[in-house]
């Protein structure tokens, strides 16, 4: 049986590497993450709120967070005078607003995680600026705000992870003001580094300085686990899939 990568990314790795922490969590599911967290006494540390939620099923992504920190923009936007400065209006706040940007330099395999700043309801993500995002190397998004454009989103199968669907978009509601710096997303501390991962289960941060023990102890749940499912499989006469492939897991992670 092949092993494939998780879906929707556009980094992958053909094995674990310790050197490079995403590695290690490629083939992981949260669940196996927040049960190693917990083995290790984080307790909920890194457990975002259930409402942060993929926008539709199926996602999955691991990677180092890229942060943004964004806050009410305490001014409207001004009347426009014709349809192409309203079809441009983006163009025009923005000229007037400048937001703070992420590096262009980040590692392709990032995840970019935003505190919304608890604004206004206003698709700060939405189907064409989060395919801006994948381009310039990251495999996922992660938003406490909202994105826009869902139907899109779900159909371009860009992963976006938010909390709410919305219908505004940004002049005169929010600002990013800061990248790179310690963020609340989802009411836990996310900092550049961290190890952020998402699937059909929610989302969970695993702080830097931990992420390589919790990788190990998170290989050893993963493949226990599927050793049991693959023993129901064969009881039940099942045929065997990837997810209890136990031999590929073994060779991916054997460096770990």
């Amino acid at each position: 049986m092949t092993l494939t990568s998780p879906t929707n990314t556009t980094v992958t790795y053909e094995k674990a590497d310790p050197s490079e922490l995403a590695s290690l969590y490629q083939h992981l599911r949260v669940v196996d993450v927040v049960d190693a967290l917990d083995g290790i006494g984080y307790f909920n540390i890194g457990l975002m709120d259930p409402e942060v939620r993929p926008l539709w099923s199926g996602m999955r992504f691991w990677g180092e967070a890229a942060t943004i920190r964004a806050v009410p923009s305490n001014k409207p936007m001004w009347k426009l005078e014709s349809t192409d400065d309203i079809v441009h209006a983006h163009g025009i706040w923005f000229e007037q607003n400048p937001p703070a940007r992420l590096p262009n330099d980040l590692k392709p395999g990032h995840v970019v995680v935003m505190d919304a700043g608890g604004g206004p309801e206003v698709g700060f993500w939405g189907s064409e600026n989060s395919m801006g995002a994948i381009i310039a190397g990251a495999v996922g998004i992660i938003t406490d705000g909202y994105c826009r454009d869902t139907a899109e989103v779900e159909l371009q199968r860009t992963p976006v992870v938010a909390r709410h669907r919305g219908r505004t978009i940004i002049p005169g509601r929010i600002q990013a003001i800061e990248t790179q710096t310690t963020i609340a997303c989802g009411g836990v501390q996310v900092n550049p580094g961290d190890i952020v991962g998402a699937d059909d289960d929610g989302v969970v941060v695993v702080p830097r300085d931990v992420a390589l023990e919790v990788a190990k102890h998170a290989k050893a749940i993963l493949l226990a686990d599927m050793r049991s499912r693959r023993d129901k499989y064969e009881r039940l006469g099942k045929p065997a899939d990837q997810t209890v492939d136990v031999d590929a897991i073994e060779t991916y992670y054997a460096a770990l």
